[in-house]
């Protein structure tokens, strides 16, 4: 088609008209009465707040409509509520960026404002694309009634067995002395140095290459290869790290063994991989810093932050010659 032919035939009223009568006749209505068609329930992951629609939510959101759709015109019932995910990390960093520090009461009424601007946004955008979820079933996870039925939920799913309450590592920010979600951090990649520390083995001295040794007193587990011959002879025997403590041998298939040594040491917790590691061999879990990122259950070293906490142990192991 070309421009002459999109400007005659393309007009934004004809949208608008289409839409309102797809809304004044509930042609994506979830009727509640209906008791012979089978209900088929749509849980879509409501979009943050924080900001407009953009062409990866369009993507997204076109998956879910295309099957709403479909299931539609196989004669089910659809129930396809909209929601609005108003987490507030992603917003309050805005609202702090754009109006500078407030009383938190101020604040809290800057954060709600915001949401509240942008889910008019999000919802004109999602109507004007012709998204077809029942907007009668909206909601926002900020409002009492939705913390009223995720409570409800919880109890339900409580008294079946359904969940337990368990201690689980999670994405944390020490200056917010904030939960994360995944979707507020960003990967960079960094170069740093490589620390060679001596450990003991029942089978003679190890060497282990890392970047992060103020982890050290979190050590659970050393691993290699199964394949690397190196370290086969070790299977089953214990290591001592540089600052004393024992801890096993395990192989794991997940080692590189071409990066330092081949050997590994794992610490609850140095990045993710650590933690894939503490649950498949069953590991103890060490808690190595408070939610301020400050060491604890670390001897001499408790209280100190990350960068000093690194000095002084890569000093004290230099001294000994561990290093």
């Amino acid at each position: 088609m070309n421009k002459w032919d999109s400007e005659k035939t393309y007009s934004p009223q004809t949208e608008r008209k289409w839409q309102e009568f797809w809304e004044s006749n509930g042609v994506y209505k979830f009727d509640e009465k209906d008791g012979k068609r089978e209900v088929y329930s749509i849980d879509t992951p409501p979009p943050f707040t924080s900001g407009e629609l953009h062409m990866g939510h369009v993507l997204s959101y076109c998956y879910f409509d295309f099957i709403a759709r479909y299931k539609r015109m196989k004669g089910y019932n659809v129930y396809y509520p909209q929601g609005w995910d108003c987490q507030g990390f992603p917003t309050e960093t805005k609202v702090e960026k754009k109006y500078g520090r407030k009383s938190p009461e101020e604040f809290r009424k800057l954060c709600v404002e915001w949401t509240g601007e942008f889910i008019a946004k999000m919802k004109g955008q999602m109507m004007a694309l012709g998204f077809s979820p029942d907007w009668r079933y909206e909601y926002r996870t900020m409002s009492p009634e939705y913390w009223k039925k995720v409570q409800l939920s919880i109890l339900k799913m409580y008294e079946k067995k359904e969940i337990y309450r368990a201690s689980h590592p999670v994405f944390w920010c020490p200056h917010c002395q904030s939960a994360l979600a995944k979707t507020d951090t960003e990967e960079v990649q960094k170069e740093g140095k490589l620390y060679y520390l001596k450990f003991g083995s029942d089978g003679g001295e190890l060497e282990i290459a890392t970047a992060r040794p103020e982890l050290l007193h979190a050590c659970v587990a050393v691993l290699y290869h199964p394949a690397d011959t190196r370290y086969t002879k070790l299977k089953g025997k214990n290591a001592i790290t540089p600052l004393g403590k024992k801890v096993p041998i395990l192989s794991d298939e997940e080692v590189d063994k071409e990066f330092g040594s081949g050997l590994v040491k794992v610490c609850t917790f140095g990045d993710k991989q650590d933690v894939v590691w503490m649950y498949r061999h069953s590991l103890p879990f060490i808690e190595a810093m408070d939610k301020y990122g400050k060491l604890i259950n670390a001897d001499e070293f408790t209280g100190l932050k990350c960068e000093e906490a690194k000095k002084k142990i890569v000093g004290k192991l230099e001294h000994e010659g561990k290093v």
